[in-house]
């Protein structure tokens, strides 16, 4: 029942996320910089390196919870009641995961690159900026590149963070191939956001002009996004290498039985880490 109650709940998690496992008590990662632009072969070649990107680590908290029965409710389960916990769990062992996971978007406009949960480090990005944040640096170079606005979502903001985006370059100051494709918002923007990629005409335009955006992108609603007008463009290929999420012991369920009290106790317990490692493959709006 637990298992079956827990694989019928949608989540957005594995959409967004790389999920995948992890082997020890905590991960580190670090982005990789950019070779610079090919010279003119002169008769020699001509060599380079990269640097090393800022340093990420994820430290794996553990999550459980349980519940016990009684002989007698056992003996006398007249309505069922026994089923529904182990369907209940399961729901509150998504519930969690769909809440933590939704942090990352929730908190991306404020902190320093750290997240935390009851006085446990998740993560810790030695950048020390938000994720979305206008003053994003590398360890390359000096300049400065801004992954945040402030534009209510439309088509017309659609399309000038498309531009922008567009524009985001590595730690050598290079232009990258970003080519958001997911749009990401809270259920109050659902409606927006559908007519938006949705429409074949343009939209809220009398014209018959075509809509540059119909068909372009995907739609991601989230019902655990906290804000109701922030939203994002995401470009879910990068989102797979640089939002990550480790399971370090995948979601489990197990019980035992007293022999002296003839209670059985049920339990969920898993252990997880996320974050993000890289900044680029996303563009927040914080709307007031």
């Amino acid at each position: 029942m637990f298992t079956e109650q827990y694989n019928q709940i949608p989540e957005m998690r594995q959409m967004l996320f790389n999920v995948q496992t992890a082997d020890s008590s905590y991960e580190k990662d670090s982005s990789v910089g950019a070779f610079a632009d090919m010279p003119v072969f002169t008769g020699t070649i001509s060599y380079d390196d990269v640097f090393q990107g800022y340093d990420v680590t994820y430290t794996h908290a553990e999550f459980a919870k349980g519940f016990k029965i009684e002989r007698k409710l056992y003996d006398d389960d007249l309505y069922n009641v026994i089923s529904r916990k182990p369907r209940g769990l399961a729901i509150s062992a998504k519930r969690t995961q769909e809440k933590y996971a939704a942090t990352v978007f929730a908190n991306a406009f404020t902190g320093t690159g750290t997240i935390s949960i009851d006085g446990t480090t998740i993560l810790n990005n030695s950048e020390a900026l938000s994720l979305c944040n206008s003053s994003h640096t590398s360890t390359a170079s000096a300049s400065v590149q801004s992954n945040t606005g402030t534009s209510a979502l439309s088509a017309t903001s659609v399309e000038a963070t498309r531009i922008l985006m567009a524009g985001y370059k590595d730690d050598r100051d290079n232009l990258i191939s970003v080519q958001p494709d997911l749009i990401l918002c809270p259920r109050n923007l659902e409606e927006t956001a559908w007519e938006i990629i949705s429409t074949k005409g343009k939209v809220d335009s009398a014209e018959n002009n075509a809509n540059f955006h119909y068909g372009k992108y995907k739609l991601a609603v989230w019902d655990y996004l906290s804000d109701s007008n922030n939203w994002f463009m995401i470009d879910s290929s990068m989102a797979k290498m640089f939002l990550n999420w480790y399971d370090r012991i995948p979601l489990e369920f197990f019980q035992d039985k007293s022999f002296d009290t003839l209670i059985a106790k049920y339990a969920a317990y898993c252990r997880f880490s996320f974050g993000f490692s890289d900044w680029r493959w996303v563009f927040g709006m914080q709307v007031s």
